[in-house]
C-alpha cells in the first residue's frame, strides 16, 4: 500500500524529513471533542510509517508574528519591561504541538493525505478545530521511528486508550498490507469519548470483550475490535487491559511467539499492557506520549529511562522523540 513502509523510517538524505504546506481537506468532529483533520500533503512528502508522528503549527504564522525582533534587558530591581511581541500578546500556541499519523492515502495526482485525529483539551487543538477547509496548516515530519512488524508475526494485537487509538488505525494499514491477522482493542472513558465509526448494520459491542467486525477503521481491512468504556456504556467494563487479559486468557490456543501487542495510550495503561504481555509471554511495542517542544531531540524534554539488554539492571537515557516514540515494551525501565 502506498505511502505505508513496515520497517523503521529515519530521515536520510533519500528519505528526509522537512517542513509542508498541509491544506486542510476535511475537518470533522466524530465523536464529543475529538476531530479529524485530513491534510492534502504534496507528492514529495516523505515515507512514514505508523508510530511516526508530526509536529503541527497550531496557529496563524502570518498573523501573530511580524519578524520583528526586540532584546529586552533590566537589571536586579527594576521593573520587567512591557512585552510587545505579538508571539507573546495573542495569546496563541507558541509550540508546535506532536500528533501521531492516523491514516494516509495517495491520491490520484500523486498528491498525498494524512490523517490527524486530536481531542480539544488547549490552545492548540482550539486552533485546530476552527480550521476550515482549504485552510494552510505547516507540517513538519514524519518524525521519530515506526512500529516494525516481525517477518513471523501472524497475529498483531493493536490497543490503543483515549488519543494513543490513533496511530492504531495508520497501523491497521499496514499489517492488512502485510497480510497478516489482527485485533483491534479501543480503551475510552466512556461511549461518547470512543473515536469510532460503528456500522449501524454491525453487531454491537460485545460486554464480554469478545472481538466482533464492527469498527470501520478496523473492519475495512477485515479486523474485528474490542471496545471497553471505564463506565460500561459501550462493550467491556473497565480498562482495555482488562479486556486484552481476558482475551489472551480465553484463547489459549494463540502462539504466543508469533503474537505481537501494539500499544499507545496514557504511560499508566501502557505499562499495565506491557505488564499484561509479559504474564501471557507476548512480545509487545510500546508507541509513548511524552511532552516535547522540538521534536528533533533539540530540547532533550522528552527524556525516558532504557535497558540496553532487557536481562541487565544498567540503563541510560533515550529521546521518545528521535529514537522512538515505539519501544519494545521489555526495554524501559517505567
Amino acid at each position: 500500500m502506498a505511502g505505508i513502509a513496515n520497517d523503521r523510517v529515519k530521515p536520510t538524505a533519500q528519505r528526509p524529513r522537512g517542513i509542508y504546506s498541509g491544506r486542510v481537506a476535511v475537518n470533522t468532529r466524530i465523536c464529543t471533542e475529538h476531530y479529524r483533520l485530513t491534510l492534502q500533503m504534496p507528492a514529495d512528502f516523505p515515507a512514514s510509517a505508523p508510530g511516526q508522528f508530526v509536529q503541527l503549527e497550531c496557529r496563524d504564522h502570518e498573523a501573530t508574528c511580524d519578524n520583528q525582533y526586540q532584546v529586552l534587558e533590566w537589571s536586579p530591581g527594576q521593573a520587567r519591561p512591557q512585552m510587545h511581541d505579538p508571539d507573546f500578546l495573542a495569546g496563541v500556541a507558541y509550540l508546535r504541538r506532536p500528533f501521531s499519523i492516523a491514516g494516509r492515502r495517495t491520491l490520484a495526482d500523486g498528491k498525498q493525505e494524512i490523517d490527524i485525529i486530536h481531542r480539544v483539551v488547549g490552545r492548540g487543538t482550539r486552533y485546530l478545530e476552527g480550521l476550515a477547509r482549504d485552510a494552510e496548516v505547516s507540517v513538519l515530519g514524519p518524525l521519530g521511528n515506526g512500529f516494525v512488524l516481525p517477518e513471523k508475526m501472524d497475529l498483531a494485537l493493536l490497543v490503543g486508550g483515549g488519543v494513543g487509538i490513533p496511530p492504531m488505525f495508520y497501523l491497521a494499514q499496514a499489517v492488512h498490507a502485510a497480510g497478516k491477522r489482527a485485533v483491534g482493542f479501543v480503551g475510552a472513558q466512556r461511549k461518547d469519548l470512543v473515536p469510532l465509526t460503528i456500522s449501524p448494520c454491525s453487531p454491537a459491542p460485545a460486554a464480554d470483550g469478545s472481538p466482533v467486525l464492527n469498527a470501520t477503521e478496523f473492519a475495512d481491512h477485515g479486523f474485528p475490535t474490542v471496545i471497553s468504556t471505564d463506565d460500561g456504556s459501550l462493550g467491556y467494563k473497565g480498562f482495555v487491559t482488562g479486556a486484552l487479559a481476558a482475551f489472551l486468557e480465553k484463547n489459549t490456543q494463540i502462539a504466543r511467539e508469533r503474537t505481537v501487542v501494539f500499544c499507545c495510550g496514557p504511560t499508566p495503561m501502557m505499562k499495565a499492557t506491557a505488564a499484561v504481555a509479559h504474564k501471557y509471554g507476548v512480545a509487545a511495542q510500546v508507541s509513548l506520549e511524552q511532552p516535547m517542544a522540538c521534536g528533533m531531540g533539540t530540547c532533550q524534554s522528552c527524556v525516558v529511562r532504557f535497558y540496553d539488554d532487557a536481562a541487565s539492571d544498567e540503563w541510560r537515557y533515550k529521546l521518545t522523540c528521535t529514537d522512538g516514540p515505539v519501544f519494545d515494551a521489555r526495554q524501559l525501565r517505567w
